[in-house]
């Protein structure tokens, strides 16, 4: 290669590595100024962060969930990685002429190791990509024949561009194994390489060295010409996650999946919520331009199963365009509408925030808190939510409940019970948060008897709140009313605050979770215990004895609490203390722990009806019918209504039963 083309390679690599560059730092430039929302410290635990990173990119666990596509994602990963080498030694020889990593490397054991490593990685890329479009061709899963016709030429173009990449680079490599020394490439260590070009040399009757030498040139050019193609477009298209899940995975949140951030009030404001791109943080709309559409967040979303029109992978894909349309927008030109124009009104609504869209993507995109956040808007600024959510909130701001029942009454299902509360005794060990469905709910009373009968039979010295207890915040704050779960987080704090409360115990996920996860951020930090937790301590530790012969249950299945499991981790301690408290068999359901299937009630839709699509409950119902249990155990109010419910609807009422864990355990000792 002359001077000329060596100077013309050099001036052609900057210009294309130099626009690849330019046009990241732009879309980087423009997240940082159209994401004008507050963000939080997104800094803080650098080395925490940097380790998530490298796990979460390297190691990939989250793509394994479904093994097939996983393996093969992994193969194209990592090949990629090594076949870079590669890139880097070809660039350098485009400029230099005569450039070789045995000039640094030598012709020993190391320079070996490297050949064979170029030869498995890109055979490997090569039969990865291969299956990759054969699949997406013959047998497409549904997430991915879901896709919009853009998005699947996107993803044909990517992977017919490393497909001939890799190709490319093995027939180049191949076609050396058989030039004479000293420019031979020895067979035995390129023998992939060798019989790829050997194929070639058939078909084409290639013999000569020289013929050899023009077609290891030939596809040499045309590697570089694919390579410096790949790059180009690769700012341009959803593949562009090679990039950005990255800092994504950097910047994501250290905290439970569970817990939404506060608002900051301000009274010049003239809106509350995300109504417009620009109010979006640059974390959010980095999550937009990270997704690559995979659609395992869609597979797994409770509304998409079931027909409503939320899809998780559209809602990111939102993101992105409201991004765009902002960033592009012209001075004195109608932009269009986040909620409206964009994102519908029906997808916002659908959400349970069950969180199995950010249990299932791999680049770690937070989905729900743009969700509330554009619910915040509709409920605070527009005044836009459905009438009968509109009751609940009134019923919470009127009478500290859902059920709009007198909150004088929030002590009455203890009549009798001889249970304290912390104004006659606050010199005990845990205050019992009985919760709203603990103390209104018909069914729901039970299994707080049911708990103070446990907690009195191991000793536990606690007191309620009674009529100083009010709703926690979780329900206003899921359903978009920022403003009023603030009073009501701030009320509850300043009760804690002068009981000096130490330990928390509640039946309810969300009550657990809205006390542990996000009361913190309102200055209160104190322990909080699910109770299935402290059954399985007290049985562990001896100070509570089940006697498994009192009970006549056959199987049992358990339902995992989205807010105790997805979001908290907790699956383990109700199954060890059904174990340990029945005979009965424990069948699992297929979805189950991480992998679990919402009940429906999450994110304040246990408040509104369900009139689009299937019933989430119903599927769920139907899943847990089809393990032959006679008992369904849940750990959570809104569970056990939705399942109840749902056993209702499949005529199974008078087979199979819904109970509490709690009450279980209160029938064994």
């Amino acid at each position: 290669m002359n001077v000329f083309f060596s100077g013309l390679f050099f001036l052609s690599t900057v210009l294309v590595f130099g626009n690849f560059f330019r046009n990241l730092w732009q879309t980087w430039s423009r997240l940082k100024a159209v994401g004008a929302g507050t963000e939080e410290n997104r800094l803080a635990e650098p080395s925490r962060r940097l380790t998530q990173m490298l796990l979460g990119g390297f190691l990939q666990k989250r793509m394994f969930k479904d093994p097939i596509p996983g393996i093969m994602h992994f193969l194209i990963f990592w090949g990629f990685v090594l076949v870079s080498l590669g890139t880097v030694e070809t660039i350098i020889h485009g400029v230099t002429g005569s450039f070789s990593l045995s000039l640094l490397l030598g012709d020993g054991l190391t320079f070996k190791l490297f050949l064979w490593s170029q030869d498995f990685a890109n055979f490997s890329v090569l039969c990865a990509v291969g299956f990759a479009i054969t699949r997406r061709k013959m047998f497409p899963p549904k997430r991915l024949s879901s896709l919009s016709p853009a998005a699947k030429k996107d993803a044909y173009i990517i992977l017919f561009l490393i497909f001939s990449l890799v190709l490319t680079a093995l027939l180049s490599m191949g076609a050396k194994t058989f030039l004479p020394r000293p420019a031979q490439l020895d067979p035995t260590q390129l023998p992939l390489s060798h019989l790829l070009a050997s194929i070639i040399g058939k078909i084409g009757a290639i013999k000569t060295p020289t013929a050899w030498s023009m077609v290891s040139e030939v596809f040499w050019w045309l590697h570089i010409i694919i390579l410096f193609s790949f790059v180009s477009f690769l700012p341009f298209s959803k593949h562009q996650h090679l990039i950005w899940v990255w800092p994504n995975m950097f910047f994501k949140s250290l905290k439970s999946t569970g817990r939404l951030r506060p608002m900051i009030f301000d009274e010049e404001a003239e809106s509350f919520g995300v109504g417009k791109a620009e109010e979006f943080t640059w974390k959010q709309l980095l999550d937009g331009m990270t997704c690559v559409e995979c659609g395992r967040c869609t597979s797994v979303c409770p509304a998409a199963t079931t027909e409503k029109p939320l899809d998780p992978r559209l809602m990111i894909h939102h993101l992105k365009d409201a991004f765009h349309d902002a960033a592009v927008k012209k001075k004195n030109e109608s932009q269009k509408t986040l909620i409206g124009d964009i994102v519908g009104r029906d997808e916002l609504w659908s959400c349970t925030t069950c969180g199995a869209c950010m249990e299932a993507c791999p680049l770690h995109i937070e989905h729900i808190p743009a969700i509330v956040d554009m619910r915040r808007y509709m409920t605070m600024t527009e005044g836009e939510m459905p009438t009968e959510l509109q009751s609940t909130l009134e019923n919470l701001e009127t009478n500290s409940n859902p059920w709009g029942i007198n909150n004088d009454q929030r002590a009455d299902w203890a009549k009798g019970l001889e249970v304290s509360t912390m104004a006659e005794n606050s010199e005990v060990e845990y205050l019992f948060w009985v919760g709203c469905a603990g103390s209104f709910d018909e069914r729901y009373k039970k299994v707080s008897k049911s708990l103070v009968k446990i907690l009195k039979k191991a000793d536990i010295s606690f007191s309620i709140l009674g009529k100083e207890e009010i709703c926690n915040g979780d329900t206003a704050r899921r359903a978009g009313n920022e403003y009023l779960a603030d009073m009501q987080i701030k009320e509850n704090i300043e009760t804690f605050k002068r009981y000096k409360i130490k330990k928390v115990v509640t039946a309810c996920p969300h009550c657990f979770n809205t006390i542990k996860n996000e009361y913190p951020d309102f200055g209160y930090q104190t322990e909080v215990i699910h109770h299935s937790e402290l059954i399985q301590d007290l049985i562990k530790r001896q100070a509570l004895a089940p006697n498994k012969q009192t009970q006549e249950l056959e199987a049992i299945t358990y339902h995992d609490s989205c807010y105790l499991g997805r979001h908290n981790k907790i699956y383990d301690s109700p199954r060890d203390l059904l174990k340990a408290s029945t005979k009965a068999d424990l069948v699992e359901m297929p979805r189950k722990k991480e992998n679990g299937f919402c009940c429906g009630a999450g994110g304040a839709r246990m408040w509104m009806e369900e009139t689009l699509g299937s019933r989430i409950n119903v599927n769920r119902a139907k899943e847990a019918i089809s393990t032959q249990a006679k008992t369904v155990a849940t750990a959570c109010p809104f569970c056990m209504t939705m399942m109840t419910d749902g056993v209702k609807a499949c005529g199974k009422e008078g087979n199979v039963e819904v109970k509490d864990v709690a009450e279980i355990v209160a029938d064994s000792v």
